[in-house]
C-alpha cells in the first residue's frame, strides 16, 4: 500500500512519444530506470516535474513539431512558475542536440535514442548544475546491460526490442547516423524479458527492430554454437507458457531468409 510519505515523494514524470514503435518501448524503459528515483507517470505536462519529449527524425514536420512543443513548454513554464526539469530524448536529440541546446536554451537535458539508460545520472548532474547536459554517444549494448532487468507490462501486449541500428545506408533514410550500426542482443537476455513479460499476462509480443529479421542475436548459452536468426528466436518465444501470438517489425526484403517464412 503506497503510504502518504510516498505519495508526497513522488515525482510527476511526463513523456510524449513521436513516432516509431521502438519509441514507444524506450519510453516505456526510460519510466522503469526513474521509477527507482520515485518519478511516476502523470497525465498532464503541467502536473509533471520532469518532461521528456522522446522524438522522431524520419520527417522535417516531426522535428519542427518538437520545436513547437518545446515552445509551448516554454510558455507554460513561465506561467506556472514550475520548477520543471525538461529533457529531449531520441532521434531528433541524437541529429540535433547542439542545435536543440541553441535554439531552446530552456531545455535541461538532450539524450540520444543509446544514452536514455543514464537519465538517473544525467538528473543528478543537472540538479547540481554541474557535468554535460548533452549525451548522444553510441552505445547500445551498454544500454541493454545498464536497463532494469524487470520492466512493468502494461496490458495483455507489449513491445519487446531485439535488434537496433542499420548498417544499409539508404539515401532516404537518417536511421544509421540516428540509432547507429546493427546490433542484436542475446537471445538469453530477449527470453528472460520476454518470460517476465509472460507471468504478468502478456499474451502478445511484437519483436521490434530498425531491421528486425537482420538479427543475429548470440545464441543461449546452454546450446552455445552459431547466433540465432529472427525465426529460431520466434520459434524458441513461442514454447514459453502464455505467449499466444508473436509479431515483428519493421522487416527488410534484403534480410528475409528461409526460416523465418517456414
Amino acid at each position: 500500500m503506497t503510504t502518504p510519505e510516498a505519495k508526497q515523494n513522488t515525482k510527476g514524470l511526463f513523456i510524449k512519444t513521436y513516432g516509431c514503435q521502438m519509441n514507444v518501448y524506450d519510453s516505456e524503459r526510460m519510466r522503469d530506470v526513474l521509477r527507482p528515483l520515485g518519478y511516476a507517470p502523470v497525465d498532464t505536462p503541467e502536473a509533471a516535474d520532469l518532461v521528456v519529449l522522446n522524438t522522431c527524425h524520419i520527417r522535417e514536420k516531426a522535428t519542427e513539431k518538437v520545436y513547437s512543443e518545446l515552445g509551448q513548454l516554454k510558455r507554460m513554464k513561465r506561467k506556472t512558475g514550475r520548477n520543471m526539469t525538461i529533457a529531449v530524448a531520441g532521434c531528433v536529440a541524437q541529429a540535433e542536440g547542439e542545435e536543440i541546446m541553441r535554439r531552446q536554451p530552456l531545455v535541461d537535458l538532450v539524450l540520444g535514442p543509446q544514452a536514455y539508460h543514464k537519465l538517473p545520472e544525467m538528473i543528478a548532474r543537472a540538479s547540481r548544475a554541474v557535468g554535460d547536459r548533452l549525451e548522444t554517444e553510441f552505445d547500445t549494448l551498454e544500454k541493454f546491460d545498464a536497463l532494469p532487468k524487470v520492466r512493468e507490462a502494461d496490458g495483455p501486449t507489449a513491445f519487446l526490442s531485439v535488434q537496433e541500428g542499420c548498417d544499409k545506408f539508404c539515401t532516404f533514410c537518417v536511421v544509421p547516423y540516428t540509432r547507429g550500426a546493427e546490433l542484436s542482443r542475446s537471445v538469453d537476455d530477449i527470453v528472460m524479458e520476454a518470460r517476465n513479460l509472460a507471468a504478468q499476462g502478456v499474451r502478445e509480443i511484437t519483436l521490434l527492430g530498425q531491421n528486425v529479421n537482420a538479427f543475429h542475436g548470440a545464441a543461449p548459452a546452454v546450446e552455445g554454437g552459431d547466433d540465432w536468426t529472427l525465426g529460431q528466436l520466434c520459434r524458441h518465444i513461442a514454447k514459453i507458457g502464455g505467449i499466444e501470438r508473436i509479431r515483428y517489425t519493421t522487416s527488410h526484403p534484403r534480410d528475409m531468409e528461409d526460416d523465418l517464412i517456414a
